[in-house]
């Protein structure tokens, strides 16, 4: 028996069952697959017109859920939405005011993961941060707070 291929809604809408997506992201998925670009633009019509797929509300959504769970700065949930296909200008919009303190928190507690008071290296430290996206005066305040509490 052959199996007739789903057409690009249903596919779509499979798609958006397991994960949240961006139009972006759900378009390029349909466009792999061999959908015609015909067909995968109605598609798209058809999930925003029933409010399926919202990027405006999928990218406020996840920037909360990260930004709650404290563990990334600012500037890697901003990279993240953007590799996830959301509007550079929209994610910069949801960025609140209190960011830097955000920032502050969430270094000071993956430095207090990482290092012990034993194990603290200064230019370690600040590498570790660094690469994670903090910028220089949230790495600068968060080494000496820790070292402060730890000396």
């Amino acid at each position: 028996m052959i199996r007739q291929k789903k057409s690009a809604l249903m596919k779509a809408t499979d798609l958006l069952a397991k994960q949240e997506q961006s139009s972006t992201v759900l378009r390029r998925k349909l466009l792999a697959r061999d959908y015609d670009a015909a067909e995968v633009d109605d598609a798209l019509a058809k999930l925003k017109h029933y409010n399926y797929l919202d990027d405006a509300e999928a990218c406020r959504r996840q920037f909360e859920n990260f930004y709650s769970d404290g563990k990334l700065s600012v500037r890697q949930i901003s990279a993240k939405l953007f590799r996830r296909g959301f509007d550079k200008n929209f994610i910069e919009q949801l960025i609140p005011a209190d960011a830097d303190e955000h920032d502050l928190l969430v270094a000071e507690k993956l430095l207090a993961k990482k290092f012990s008071a034993a194990t603290f290296e200064r230019n370690k430290a600040r590498q570790f941060l660094a690469a994670r996206g903090f910028g220089g005066d949230i790495v600068s305040s968060a080494v000496e707070n820790f070292q402060r509490d730890n000396s």
